[in-house]
């Protein structure tokens, strides 16, 4: 038991820095343009209602997810209409090539246009120039951003941003996200788990012997808690997107 759960410790952190890898978006098809969005409104779907095992065969650094979905609005109703897996096979001279191949069907059935009524949240939507490349998640910079707020997959309302806007935005709402019981409880799960990986780290190094200098174990206590404190809130801040749920940042008491 024990094992197992050190096991999934290391898994969870590992699967963290590989995620840091640019992920490919989603996208978001309004009339004649299609924009790339900063978010996933499946994911949460899917923890409820898993993708059908074994369908997706191919994954990739730049694809945690495993699967790339495009949305638009009917009606003001946000829905799916299409999600593709990818794949890849190698032609006669051993070039390997990627194609999308739709898995519509089997994720949502017969029923088209599979509205989005479970997400509230927001879309960010960004276009034009990139003018940073960072390589973690949804970090890179554009020129301009396209803001969507929904409630139960509607759109209530929208809000243009220029790249400054949107980081000005970003940083103020993540301190609105600081006060929050949901940031407490993010904060509490990774601080445990960074405190179990330090331990069992310092038990493969130490081992049982007591000569490891006891005298410095508060100090390496309020070192560990601080190292922890700097890491949520950079990982946070710089690699989620999902704590903005809402255009105007919601007022602190």
């Amino acid at each position: 038991m024990r094992f197992s759960k050190i096991y999934f410790l290391l898994t969870f952190f590992i699967s963290i820095k590989l995620f840091a890898t640019a992920q490919v978006p989603d996208y978001l098809i309004i009339e004649k343009d299609t924009l790339m969005i900063q978010s996933n409104p499946l994911e949460g779907y899917f923890k409820e209602h898993p993708i059908p095992a074994n369908l997706i065969t191919t994954m990739s650094t730049a694809n945690w997810r495993g699967y790339i979905a495009y949305f638009k609005f009917l009606n003001g109703k946000l829905v799916v209409e299409n999600i593709y897996k990818e794949e890849h096979k190698n032609d006669d001279k051993g070039k390997t090539e990627f194609f999308l191949t739709s898995i519509y069907k089997d994720v949502f059935g017969e029923n088209k246009n599979f509205e989005c009524s479970f997400y509230s949240g927001l879309l960010i939507c960004p276009s034009g120039k990139m003018l940073e490349y960072i390589h973690m998640g949804y970090s890179s910079v554009y020129e301009n951003y396209d803001l969507i707020e929904l409630k139960d997959g509607v759109n209530v309302k929208s809000k243009k941003f220029t790249a400054e806007e949107f980081m000005d935005y970003k940083r103020e709402y993540f301190k609105y996200f600081k006060k929050t019981d949901e940031y407490k409880q993010k904060a509490n799960e990774f601080k445990e788990m960074t405190a179990e990986i330090d331990k069992n780290l310092d038990m493969r190094v130490f081992g049982n012997s007591k000569s490891k200098n006891k005298e410095n174990k508060y100090l390496k206590e309020k070192e560990a808690a601080y190292r922890a404190d700097k890491q949520l809130d950079s990982f946070m801040f710089i690699f989620l997107n999902d704590y903005m749920k809402t255009i105007e940042i919601p007022l602190t008491k």
